[in-house]
């Protein structure tokens, strides 16, 4: 049986050195199983799918995605291809599901975003989980909204701890009243004024879909850098 694997995005419409972690985990018949995992820098993927046996092909589908990664294919296949500015953005949008054709039949997985990391690969921000009503979005100085992509026009809460902003992780934007949904939330709101650095709060934020551009600036002690467009993005309410 093999475990989940970690498919991480560098670069992306994010800023740059920016990575993108995504889980995927292949199922299908007799419980057979598969893990996939990728980086992608600027337009090349370089991808890895681990499995039991040999198969007779693997690919990346989805509404107006088909990228064929082998074919035949024997574990552990691994290879390198030049994704299309639509291709990227819709894997960073999670829209992308990897499936392997074996002898016992297809297996399936969806790629999902877990994670966003910095420069160099290192962590910048954890994505959230979805909000539940038993709590907040996030309750850390690195937490995102990426994992919200989508849900444009919910509001959600997180939690900033006091006198933790030393884990806060990067920010971009908040030149306009714009995110990305990639920045930490918390210092994000320390910008905007809603809460202080030391003191941390609940934050109330609107999830909206994706800029152009976002323009970094400093305000309120915090340093946020200038990016290009993104699949998603948020503003803090002011009401919180």
């Amino acid at each position: 049986m093999i475990a989940m694997a970690v498919l991480t995005l560098a670069g992306g419409a994010q800023g740059a050195g920016e990575s993108f972690g995504f889980t995927a985990s292949l199922v299908g018949a007799a419980k057979s199983r598969a893990g996939f995992g990728a980086t992608l820098t600027g337009s090349t993927l370089a991808w890895k799918l681990t499995f039991t046996g040999a198969a007779a092909s693997a690919e990346l589908t989805g509404a107006r995605l088909a990228v064929s990664l082998c074919r035949p294919c024997r574990s552990p296949a691994k290879g390198k291809l030049v994704l299309t500015a639509l291709q990227a953005q819709l894997l960073e949008r999670s829209k992308a599901t990897a499936r392997l054709h074996t002898a016992k039949g297809i297996l399936t997985g969806k790629v999902k975003l877990d994670e966003v990391t910095g420069a160099g690969g290192v962590p910048s921000a954890t994505s959230p989980k979805p909000a539940a009503s038993s709590g907040p979005a996030g309750s850390t100085w690195s937490a995102t909204a990426v994992a919200l992509r989508g849900q444009n026009g919910n509001r959600l809460e997180f939690s900033c701890p006091p006198n933790s902003a030393s884990g806060a992780g990067p920010v971009w934007g908040g030149g306009t009243e714009y995110f990305s949904d990639a920045s930490a939330v918390c210092p994000a709101a320390v910008m905007t004024g809603d809460i202080l650095l030391q003191g941390g709060g609940l934050v109330l934020i609107e999830i909206r879909p994706g800029q152009q551009s976002y323009v970094g600036t400093t305000s309120n002690g915090v340093t946020s850098q200038s990016s290009g467009a993104t699949a998603g993005s948020f503003v803090v309410i002011h009401d919180s």
